[in-house]
This record gives C-alpha cells, structure tokens and sequence, in this order.
C-alpha cells in the first residue's frame, strides 16, 4: 500500500511458518496484525495483556507471503497461549480438522 507520499506504508505481522521453512525458502508466511476493532469470529484472535506491547487482533484468515528484504524489525513476541488460539485461527481459515 502506498501512501500520499508515495513511501510503502509499514504494517505489522505474526510470522506462523517455522524457522527451518523460513531459512530455507529465504521468505516466511505471515498473518496481520491490525488495531481496527473486530468482531469476534475463530479467524480473528485478540491479543491480550501477555502479548505487550503489541495490542489489536491477528487476522488468521489473511495469510501473505514476506519476503526477508520485506521484514524490517522484530517487534516482539506472542504468548504461547496467543499462538496456540492463532494455530486454531490458521486451521479454520484453512478448513483443516
């Protein structure tokens, strides 16, 4: 996305593939994270107090391709308990049992 001046507009990720994947491929899968409030849905996972700084929802049905010149700084982790409910959110936007 561009903006008025014409500077690519930053917007963060959750990278979901594995490192071994990632290194391999010398690019990652990765769903957005946005702060526009969301209506509950599986797809759609809140993060919480544990997953400071960061704050907003993870968008698991909005799966990209990032290549490793397109990631420009590590902004944090989630919680454990936050990326098993993503893992859940990635199964239901994916339709795996």
């Amino acid at each position: 996305m561009e903006t008025e001046e014409g500077e690519q507009e930053r917007k963060p990720y959750v990278v979901v593939s594995n490192n071994q994947r990632n290194r391999a491929l010398g690019d990652c899968l990765a769903v957005r994270l946005t702060t526009t409030r969301k209506e509950a849905y599986t797809t759609v996972v809140p993060l919480g107090p544990a997953d400071a700084p960061l704050r907003g929802y993870v968008l698991c049905d909005e799966i990209t391709l990032l290549f490793n010149d397109e990631l420009l700084e590590d902004i944090g982790a989630l919680s454990h308990a936050t990326m098993t409910t993503v893992a859940t959110g990635l199964k239901a936007a994916l339709g795996l049992p």
